[in-house]
């Protein structure tokens, strides 16, 4: 019978040669079933109590059922801390890729939308500068025409009053209370005005009828009348021209004024408009580095968290390989134990 015993136990230790190794790796140190099977069969041969080999076979049991009732209560307890780990952390990785998608999106629209009020900044910078160098173009040209008309407006009412003064001799002349050197003299200055007015042609009738008077031994009333009446011509056409002259200077004053009134608002709008956009602009400079600051932050803590919730996943995999293979190692060492038990029992029954 002892050899039947050593012989069965070797089978199984052969047979299971694998799981031994397992849960050699997995057992308390104080418990060894190799030792315990050896003590058995050496018990047996000595003949020994069958009680005492049944406490060792019982005390055995109740070691590997003991180890596992805790080891089931430490892997409970791991599995409830991996579970929980791993909600947080997927919790937080969620949220992180929410705070990113939403601050990612505000970020390209800042972005999108500085852009745009740069490029419409420029444009408004660039009508600003049209407007105001146009403004200061029709103001230089309005000064000019202005310093024109005072010009010529001096020298029509100088024109206007040699006229006069020439219709006054004129008719002095003719009772006799003017000489002709008086009348002559006025030739001269009429000359000037006609070159300065440009109208020769308008004097041009005055002063041959000056010439001839001044050249004439004998001055007939009629020839005087005839001056008088060529005179109060000319007067009127020079009148005519400055009137026109006048008129048109205020025209082109009106013309001026209105013009410059539409570029004074349209400076007004394009200013405000540059303010509105600089304040839009520094708002968004704003977003921008707010949005890109929460990106980063989103994003690196979506990195740590992935980061922690792979060192928790690996080593909840190594908790779990490890409770499943010390779990098998314990349920093998219960089997080979039964057999034993088998054994053992099978033993007494041949002594009895």
């Amino acid at each position: 019978m002892k050899s039947t015993l050593t012989v069965l136990l070797v089978v199984l230790v052969s047979v299971q040669g694998f799981q031994i190794d397992m849960f050699s790796k997995h057992h308390i140190p104080n418990r060894n079933i190799m030792e315990i099977m050896m003590q058995i069969e050496s018990k047996l041969a000595a003949g020994g109590p069958f009680d005492t080999i049944n406490t060792m076979l019982q005390d055995f049991r109740t070691s590997v059922t003991s180890e596992q009732i805790a080891h089931d209560d430490l892997y409970a307890r791991q599995k409830n801390e991996c579970d929980s780990e791993s909600a947080f952390r997927k919790g937080q990785i969620q949220d992180a890729s929410k705070i990113l998608s939403a601050s990612t999106n505000q970020l390209n629209l800042c972005s999108f939308q500085r852009q745009k009020a740069k490029a419409e900044f420029g444009m408004t910078e660039d009508q600003l500068t049209m407007n105001q160098q146009h403004l200061s173009l029709i103001q230089e040209v309005r000064k000019t025409e202005q310093e024109n008309f005072n010009k010529m407006a001096v020298i029509f009412q100088d024109a206007l009053r040699v006229i006069d003064e020439s219709v006054y001799l004129a008719k002095k002349f003719s009772v006799g209370d003017a000489s002709l050197i008086e009348l002559a003299d006025a030739t001269g200055q009429m000359m000037q005005h006609s070159v300065s007015l440009k109208r020769t042609g308008s004097y041009a009738a005055v002063l041959a009828s000056l010439a001839r008077i001044s050249l004439a031994e004998q001055v007939s009333s009629a020839d005087v009348e005839r001056l008088i009446q060529l005179l109060q011509t000319l007067r009127n056409n020079i009148e005519d021209a400055y009137n026109q002259f006048t008129a048109e200077n205020n025209q082109a004053i009106v013309l001026y004024n209105n013009q410059k009134e539409r570029i004074d608002k349209n400076i007004v709008r394009l200013e405000k408009s540059k303010t509105r956009l600089e304040d839009q602009i520094t708002d968004l400079n704003g977003c921008v580095a707010t949005q890109t600051a929460i990106s980063q932050a989103a994003s690196n803590k979506k990195q740590r968290n992935q980061k922690l919730l792979d060192d928790a996943t690996a080593l909840c995999t190594t908790f779990n390989s490890e409770y499943e293979n010390a779990s098998a190692a314990r349920r093998q060492e219960l089997v080979l134990l039964s057999q034993v038990e088998r054994l053992v029992e099978k033993r007494q029954n041949e002594i009895k």
